[in-house]
């Protein structure tokens, strides 16, 4: 079973191509890393993957739900975890909190009644 099918995956921010046309299957089980140089588009790739930025062009499917038509089964399914630290220093605690929350697609008003 393939966990995660990429086709054409693309994202450009202006005149500049982060990710050009991605095509990539990973099947359950099986382990994979995204190596490259800086700027190579491996943060960005990841971005559409979690559906906190969305593609230019192209699609991907995590469990068979796509990052186009369904982004919040996605976020119901995944986690991720930022290299450089799981909370911003420069942000309270509320406001660390409120950022997770909206990577999981919930408001500021939400976030707060559900955290009470």
């Amino acid at each position: 079973m393939n966990s995660i099918i990429i086709k054409e995956l693309t994202k450009k921010y202006g005149s500049v191509v982060a990710v050009n046309n991605l095509n990539l299957t990973i099947e359950q089980g099986e382990l994979f890393a995204l190596l490259g140089v800086n700027g190579a588009g491996k943060t960005t790739t990841i971005k559409m993957l979690s559906c906190l930025i969305e593609p230019t062009s192209g699609d991907a499917l995590l469990l068979n739900d796509s990052i186009i038509s369904n982004p919040n089964a996605i976020k119901e399914k995944t986690n991720i975890s930022p290299q450089e630290t799981a909370v911003a220093a420069n942000l309270s605690v509320l406001e660390n909190l409120e950022l997770i929350a909206g990577i999981y697609g919930q408001n500021s008003k939400t976030a707060k009644k559900k955290g009470s």
